[in-house]
């Protein structure tokens, strides 16, 4: 019998496994983290090294340890130093200094210790305990688990994509797991969004295919410096979230918080230079309809159409709950609460779905509110199931 199990390794899993063995809740060996990939962080790495990104978006203070400066002090160590490396008046941190953080932090506490790959496809409640069945047929036991599953395996592909996928056409998500990490097209490039990763990906390959290279979204750039405005992070406007009793409205809060497909001046600025220098091309108008003929893709826009071999979606990810595939059973059998978007109703203090069956991350965030899914979410809801 295990103490605690968290199902999912990423930003979420791991702060709240940081936090659990920090606060002396539990011990390494008292703890389980159930996760598809073969080490922590897995699809963190992945899609942050798809799209290159060089500095996280979120401040120095958002990491995955409890000490809001742990980040900034281990930049100075002998460790970090080498790779010390922050961007802007917020003290934004480079990935590799990030990801060297995390990897100290997981040493530290001997995370791997805890580490088990496997995918969860049922759990139910017996004897007090959470019993969890894994696909492979491994079974575990566990007083506390805490549901920490993120949107990375759902990416959002517009239905025209999906057709031409289907006829055969060259056309991937970048998040996608069987989107070849770096394979060349034969003649051009069309990217597909406007958000950050969207940018990312286009700075990326207009400097490894100038002039071949086009980026289409649907709007102007949407500038901001965060993905909500820095109030959310505290009482500013969380204290009056709190005070909506109905979920309805805070769904709506979140939905309209949320600053969907926007990007740091700066990479407007990186972005428009390689417009301006002939390295990109960017166009902004909408896919009506979608065709394939002898291997090549047309997309036919409201004001124009395009053709091209290639297509990488930035299109982001569905909104469906995480994990809600296998969990629909687990809501049915112990008689769960769900909201009308299909999100858990949890307990405001503890994030507590049914008995010691926790949430952080995404599925928290009718309690967390707009930063929930992201790394100062991460830490929020880990302060909520440990109580600091």
């Amino acid at each position: 019998m295990i103490e605690w199990t968290i199902i999912g390794g990423g930003i979420q899993g791991c702060t709240l496994a940081n936090y659990l063995i920090k606060s002396k809740l539990t011990t390494i060996s008292n703890l389980a983290i159930i996760d598809p990939h073969p080490e922590p962080l897995y699809t963190w790495k992945r899609c942050t090294n798809k799209i290159n990104m060089p500095f996280l978006r979120s401040p120095s203070i958002h990491h995955l340890d409890i000490d809001p400066f742990s980040l900034e002090k281990f930049a100075k160590s002998e460790s970090g130093k080498l790779d010390s490396q922050f961007y802007g008046p917020y003290n934004r941190p480079s990935l590799k200094l990030f990801n060297k953080h995390c990897t100290s932090l997981f040493h530290d506490i001997q995370l791997v210790n805890s580490w088990i790959q496997g995918r969860v496809e049922q759990l139910e409640r017996r004897k007090q305990l959470w019993h969890i069945k894994l696909a492979d047929g491994k079974q575990i036991d566990s007083k506390n688990v805490v549901l920490a599953m993120g949107l990375s395996e759902h990416p959002s592909c517009p239905s025209w994509a999906k057709e031409l996928q289907i006829q055969g056409g060259n056309i991937n998500h970048i998040y996608d797991d069987r989107t070849p990490a770096d394979s060349n097209p034969a003649r051009d490039m069309l990217i597909i969004g406007g958000g950050i990763s969207a940018i990312h990906t286009a700075l990326k390959w207009s400097e490894r295919l100038p002039g071949r290279v086009k980026l289409l979204k649907r709007h102007p750039f949407r500038v901001h410096q965060f993905d909500s405005d820095p109030g959310w992070l505290g009482p500013k406007h969380m204290n009056s979230y709190t005070k909506v009793t109905s979920l309805s409205k805070r769904r709506q809060i979140i939905t309209n918080a949320r600053y969907r497909g926007s990007i740091p001046r700066e990479l407007k600025m990186k972005v428009l230079r390689e417009e301006k220098e002939g390295r990109l091309e960017i166009i902004i108008d909408e896919v009506s309809e979608a065709s394939y003929v002898n291997g090549e893709m047309k997309l036919n826009l409201k004001n124009t159409s395009i053709i091209t071999n290639q297509v990488l979606l930035a299109t982001g990810f569905h909104s469906s709950p995480p994990g809600i595939s296998w969990l629909n059973s687990t809501i049915e059998r112990e008689n769960l609460q769900c909201a009308e978007c299909g999100y858990p109703i949890v307990s405001e203090n503890s994030l507590e779905w049914g008995e010691n069956l926790y949430v952080i991350g995404a599925l928290a965030e009718l309690v967390i509110g707009p930063v929930s899914r992201n790394i100062s979410g991460a830490r929020r809801g880990a302060e909520k199931i440990v109580k600091l």
